[in-house]
């Protein structure tokens, strides 16, 4: 058989330039591959640019959605060799020495793009036969590569990542040996072309408002289809293929958190908008993943079986945290009928200036909009004191109904004197709760409505295994119209205040 005069497998040649990423909120990785192996005659030659598809190019590295560019790479390696087909008459008699049949003048080149130099590949061998046989065929010779090492040009933006590159490879053939034919050359070029870049990921209510503007005029007019359409763009937006190699976990646009938070709030205001217009309508179903309006649903439909209400079910909307303070400013802005410019600005203020925590209720509505009559509904913003106990602040009312969120005591802080009687379970059996007592002991249980004989007077309660931040749902019958303890102090001190200045005057 014929054997190449330099046998040595071609190695590949491979070049990276990592460009300085400004770390500025989450970087999120997108990436372009085109694997290229390419195959021609020695008489035709390989003349080919190496560029990516237009389109998935645009939208992955020139839209701007994702957010701003803030460096990328291009990682090019090219791989050569040629293969021959000899007709060789041979000899009768075995030569003294080897008999050189055919040498093949090959080169590759790639150039323009980011290469500042062209990388260029010897492909070229000399084909011979031993001078142990009399007769030689074909075989594939691969090419000795150059070791030229040129430097990629930094690139002012995505778009000169997209700069293709020429790739080119000639070969000429000439025997070395009376009757010695080429029967055929072929000429072969593998190896990639891959673009990395990053982004800098936007501020939440700006790709809000990003997927405002994308899905203006959806919905019909009908605010959870509003809300719906543009939390599915935002969904479309972090799971599209952003990438044709594998990135990090914190890379990857899915996993972005300012991108979810995005979503969670349009999500939010589909699922508040959705909760409010099924209004009073019996026998409805509701699926949400959010606590503030699967707690609302919840207590609605417990608190009154005639209306044929099963608990709240889940949903799929890939959305893995949580913002309780963002839930109550999106149904706040939602209960006041915000558009999309009033959304995007009163979320804007909300994120920039959360609610804190506290015994005081957060959001009150009236029942009557949910389908609970005679009721006022309270939220409340929960946050431990570390030891797991939080305190809630009641308005004076015939009973509450309280949903239970994980606390298996409670404790009467300030109410009436006589206290007030707790239910725990449907029997009827409950417990005794006094003002300053200690705590009592309710059951384990997750889920389900607590009832509480309201007295008529403002009430502050103390629930244990409160843990981080959470909300809370309390519904009230007969509130009555007294201030709230806050409210009252102000009004003292104002009188306190009016009466001095009197005194002054006179």
């Amino acid at each position: 058989m014929a054997r190449v005069a330099r046998s040595r497998q071609g190695r590949a040649w491979a070049l990276g330039l990592l460009l300085p990423v400004v770390a500025q909120a989450s970087e999120i990785g997108v990436n372009l591959q085109l694997v290229f192996n390419e195959q021609a005659s020695f008489a035709d030659g390989i003349d080919r640019s190496l560029g990516f598809d237009p389109a998935t190019a645009a939208a992955r590295l020139l839209g701007g959605r994702l957010g701003s560019f803030s460096g990328g790479r291009m990682l090019f390696s090219l791989q050569g060799r040629h293969s021959v087909s000899i007709a060789d008459p041979g000899v009768d008699v075995l030569p003294d020495s080897r008999r050189n049949l055919l040498r093949v003048d090959a080169a590759s080149t790639a150039s323009g793009g980011l290469l500042a130099d062209a990388v260029q590949q010897n492909l070229g061998t000399t084909w011979f036969c031993e001078a142990t046989v009399l007769h030689c065929n074909a075989n594939t010779a691969f090419s000795t590569l150059q070791t030229a090492a040129p430097v990629l040009l930094p690139p002012a933006g995505p778009a000169a990542l997209l700069q293709p590159i020429r790739l080119q490879a000639t070969a000429t053939a000439t025997p070395l040996a009376p009757g010695v034919v080429l029967n055929s050359g072929k000429l072969l070029l593998n190896g990639s072309l891959r673009v990395e870049a990053t982004f800098t990921a936007k501020a939440p209510q700006q790709y809000v408002a990003d997927a405002l503007a994308a899905t203006a005029g959806a919905g019909g007019g009908v605010p959870a289809a509003r809300w719906g359409a543009a939390a599915a763009d935002l969904l479309a937006l972090r799971t599209a293929q952003w990438t044709d190699t594998a990135v990090v976990a914190s890379l990857q646009a899915v996993r972005t958190p300012e991108l979810e938070a995005a979503q969670r709030l349009l999500t939010v205001a589909r699922d508040s908008a959705t909760l409010l217009a099924t209004g009073a309508a019996p026998g409805t179903a509701f699926d949400t993943p959010f606590q503030l309006t699967r707690q609302l649903w919840d207590v609605v439909a417990t608190a009154d079986p005639g209306l044929g209400r099963s608990l709240a079910g889940s949903t799929s909307d890939n959305i893995s945290s949580s913002d309780r303070a963002a839930e109550l400013a999106v149904m706040r802005l939602v209960l006041a009928g915000a558009d999309d410019t009033s959304f995007a600005a009163g979320l804007a203020d909300a994120l920039a200036h959360p609610q804190a925590a506290g015994p005081v209720a957060a959001l009150t509505l009236d029942g009557a909009r949910l389908g609970l009559d005679g009721a006022t509904l309270s939220v409340f913003h929960l946050d431990g004191d570390g030891s797991g106990r939080a305190l809630i602040d009641l308005p004076g009312a015939g009973r509450h109904a309280l949903w239970r969120t994980g606390y298996d005591r409670v404790a009467l802080i300030d109410g009436p004197a006589a206290g007030l009687t707790v239910l725990a379970s449907a029997d009827g059996v409950g417990a005794r709760l006094t003002p300053g007592g200690r705590e009592v002991y309710l059951g384990e249980a997750f889920g389900g409505l607590l009832q509480l004989d309201g007295g008529h007077a403002a009430v502050q309660l103390q629930l244990n295994n409160v843990f981080g931040d959470g909300l809370l749902v309390v519904a009230s019958w007969g509130v009555s119209a007294v201030p709230e303890p806050g409210a009252a102090l102000l009004l003292a001190g104002g009188l306190a205040l009016l009466a001095v200045w009197r005194r002054r005057r006179t």
